[in-house]
């Protein structure tokens, strides 16, 4: 018997606005205490509370499982009789203060929090041999805990809605530009898009509005939050609302805390939202946020920082399908995306190209029992596709088991129908999954024969792919650019693409002399290492040991940097001035000489994580 809890994690912002919990980690534990029926029963929002460093400790003996959330706070373990037997467990998740940020610290600090204690109502998914049972759960973190969760990692938050005036209609594709009043400067807060129903959230932290022309020698801010006006522009850059920086004198807009949720108005804005167009690869503008030169990121964003970076693994192409053919609002829209690597020879991006399952493109509010359920449509060649537009059926055996998922599959040509009960106008965000592997394929960086100390004998390179997309009413008859109701995209996405992994080579000439691995390093050690890539963010070479609490230092001026290529050098430690304290000095025990690597690459949502290359010897 194997057990399947899943679930979905948000925090309120405000009644209408909410973040995915994304890329946290949840515990479960088991269950303590003497009523631990009660408790389960209790309202989620009266058992949320934190942790103090004493009572992780205490719980630790009693953790079951820990995973971590996707980037829309799903999260899910699969666990064996020998783990869990089904009886009620406790729920934690772990955040620390580089969430949601722009610049991840090394030195992060870590909170947890526990939410409930949970009994769950586990459905089978094979009722013949009864293999699996599943448990589902979503649950929002109310917004008095939410804040002030942001407030402890200072991360701020300015979630708004741009309308027209006077007809009250969202207004989807405008830029809006928070800024903070300031006595010696006014602060830019940050800038986002706005979606289909007219939606934008600003991301920021404190540095933001603290601090002045004087900084880093003064920082001041008077009162303790940001005092904020807007501006918003079209795609194009005319202002559309200039609003006067006295405006964040006003009471509503004086001091804001850390959610501030705000509906802004303009005259005659572009309000129509049945335009579908693609917009971001992950979290980046097509047009903003990456060079139409290089294919490499030009801003950062939340979630995923640096400038110059490329892409590698699976993206998502971010956009907006509408229900309906705008030049035949009787029709369902169908569309697609197609790549090419030299901008003139095309191909279609089908399934084949789509291997990371599940891509929830939209939620649909559907008949359940007696009321009502949220039901996610997903694009997952992995599940059976569902009948177009078809709804759930409900099974009153097990009235507390959410609907499945509606399950839609590209076509052999890549094309994808809009479901037609969907909520709001269509599908906004994440339209497909793309795996740039199987379109600039990668490896291993290193070739057989290259050595540590040698610069790589064949040098791996990436290439920029570009992306289109495509919209029909009918992909069996009009595809021809000719047809008014088939339409391509002028603007394209252009994205370089590195998938190769990085070289990583390093060698203790001493450590294999004489016996195979066993020989003490003493008189001298001779380094040999190579870090390469075409878009290494750093590396470098550090040694440590239990004998020399206050860490050793490589004085070799090639030890460790950020430029292209990376770097291979062979030197000896044990040579005058190379360490600190000196080699001659260490004393006698075991040492880690470790090699980190980092790609200067992202998958538009995550950067690519650092890797080591560890040799142990001893002294």
């Amino acid at each position: 018997m194997k057990y399947v809890i899943k679930g979905t994690l948000r925090g309120l912002l405000c009644s209408d606005c909410f973040m995915h919990l994304s890329r946290v980690r949840v515990r479960i534990y088991q269950a303590s205490g003497d009523n631990i029926t009660a408790v389960a029963a209790a309202d989620a929002a009266q058992t949320f509370h934190q942790l103090t460093e004493e009572e992780v400790k205490r719980k630790n003996k009693m953790l079951i499982a820990e995973t971590t959330t996707d980037s829309e706070g799903n999260y899910s373990f699969e666990l064996d009789e020998k783990q869990y037997k089904g009886e009620a467990y406790e729920i934690d998740i772990v955040l620390d203060t580089n969430f949601g940020k722009e610049k991840q610290a090394k030195d992060a600090k870590e909170y947890q929090f526990h939410i409930t204690t949970r009994q769950p109502e586990f459905r089978e998914r094979d009722k013949e041999q009864r293999a699996v049972l599943i448990d589902y759960w979503r649950y929002d973190i109310i917004a008095k805990w939410w804040c002030r969760i942001l407030q402890l990692l200072d991360l701020w938050v300015i979630c708004g809605r741009v309308v027209d005036c006077e007809t009250k209609q969202p207004i989807p594709g405008v830029k809006v530009s928070a800024f903070d009043v300031d006595w010696l400067q006014d602060d830019p807060l940050g800038s986002a898009f706005t979606d289909a129903n007219g939606y934008f959230k600003i991301y920021y932290t404190s540095d933001a509005f603290k601090q002045t022309i004087l900084s880093p020698w003064l920082n001041v801010e008077w009162p303790a939050g940001p005092d904020i006006y807007f501006k918003i522009e079209s795609s194009s850059g005319a202002v559309l609302l200039a609003e006067d920086r006295s405006m964040g004198h006003k009471p509503e807009r004086e001091n804001r805390g850390n959610c501030f949720c705000v509906t802004l108005c303009v005259k005659d804005g572009p309000t129509s939202t049945e335009i579908p167009w693609f917009t971001h690869v992950g979290n980046y503008s097509i047009t903003n946020d990456i060079s139409a030169v290089t294919g490499r990121t030009t801003q950062n964003r939340s979630f995923a920082t640096g400038i110059g970076f490329g892409f590698f693994g699976n993206v998502k192409l971010v956009g907006y399908a509408t229900k309906r053919v705008p030049t035949a609002p009787g029709s369902p829209l169908h569309y697609r995306f197609r790549y090419s690597t030299d901008g003139s020879t095309w191909q279609n991006i089908t399934a084949t190209q789509i291997t990371q399952a599940r891509l929830k493109v939209a939620t649909r509010m559907v008949p359940w029992g007696s009321g009502t359920a949220f039901q996610d449509v997903v694009i997952d060649p992995l599940q059976a596709a569902s009948a177009p537009d078809a709804l759930p059926v409900f099974d009153p055996m097990n009235p507390s088991t959410p609907p499945a998922d509606h399950v839609l599959h590209p076509d052999a040509n890549g094309w994808v129908r809009v479901d037609q009960p969907a909520l709001d106008n269509g599908f906004y965000g994440p339209l497909m999954w793309l795996n740039t592997n199987t379109i600039v394929p990668g490896g291993a960086g290193a070739s057989a024969g290259d050595a540590a100390g040698n610069l790589p004998s064949t040098p791996r390179n990436g290439h920029i792919v570009h992306i289109a997309f495509q919209t029909t009413d009918n992909p069996a008859t009009h595809t021809n650019p000719g047809d008014p109701n088939f339409n391509e995209q002028v603007m394209q996405a252009h994205i370089y693409v590195n998938n190769w992994g990085e070289v990583s080579l390093l060698k203790l000439d001493e450590l294999f002399a004489g016996s195979g691995g066993c020989t003490p390093v003493s008189a001298s050690a001779t380094v040999r290492y190579t870090a390469d890539h075409e878009l290494i963010a750093d590396w470098g070479l550090g040694v440590s040991s239990a004998a020399v609490p206050g860490g050793i230092t490589i004085n070799h001026s090639l030890t460790a940097g950020s430029t292209a290529r990376g770097n291979a050098q062979v030197f000896n430690m044990a040579a005058p001035g190379e360490t600190t304290p000196p080699f001659s000095a260490w004393p006698s025990c075991a040492y880690s000489l470790v090699l980190t690597t980092r790609r200067k690459l992202t998958d538009g949502e995550n950067n690519d994580h650092a890797r080591s290359n560890q040799v142990i010897f001893c002294k």
